[in-house]
């Protein structure tokens, strides 16, 4: 019973608050991820893209973290040439078998320098900060709405 009016005592204390700021701080998380979204947007819309082919995994020992997996590339450029690149992305595991398309860019004229597009790797950030922001919104005016109504049925 300690242990219930402990937790009605803490929820008193800084429910009032929160509601008055979560929903604040998560309107700018939205607002800073929609400007990672622009920003990250506007860095590859220039950039060429491609379907390449995984075609193996290499992996390399490292002495602290263990083995790495870089995959191997193959693709047909814009200018038709097909190119093999190692992607510069290192992983813990495999994060894409041999023989899975994967969407690429790269700068024109440099196929060389291809990374791995997908949308996680691209917008990873804005996805981040998205979510945390609809969190501590949704969680700030669900606060309020819980306040107002034990408010409301305080005072009748």
């Amino acid at each position: 019973m300690r242990f219930l009016r402990w937790i009605q005592a803490t929820f008193d204390r800084y429910a009032p608050g929160a509601g008055s700021y979560l929903p604040w701080a998560g309107g700018l998380l939205l607002v800073a991820a929609a400007l990672c979204a622009i920003v990250a947007w506007a860095g590859i819309r220039n950039e060429n893209r491609a379907t390449a082919t995984v075609t193996e995994n290499i992996s390399t020992m490292s002495a602290h973290d263990g083995v790495h997996y870089s995959p191997r590339l193959r693709f047909r450029s814009a200018t038709g040439e097909l190119v093999q690149v190692l992607a510069k992305e290192e992983a813990n595991e495999a994060e894409f078998p041999a023989g899975t398309a994967v969407p690429v860019l790269y700068p024109a004229n440099r196929p060389e320098q291809a990374v791995i597009a997908t949308t996680w790797r691209i917008y990873w950030v804005a996805i981040l900060l998205g979510v945390f922001g609809v969190v501590l919104l949704d969680g700030g005016l669900v606060l309020r709405i819980v306040l107002r109504r034990r408010n409301s049925l305080l005072t009748i």
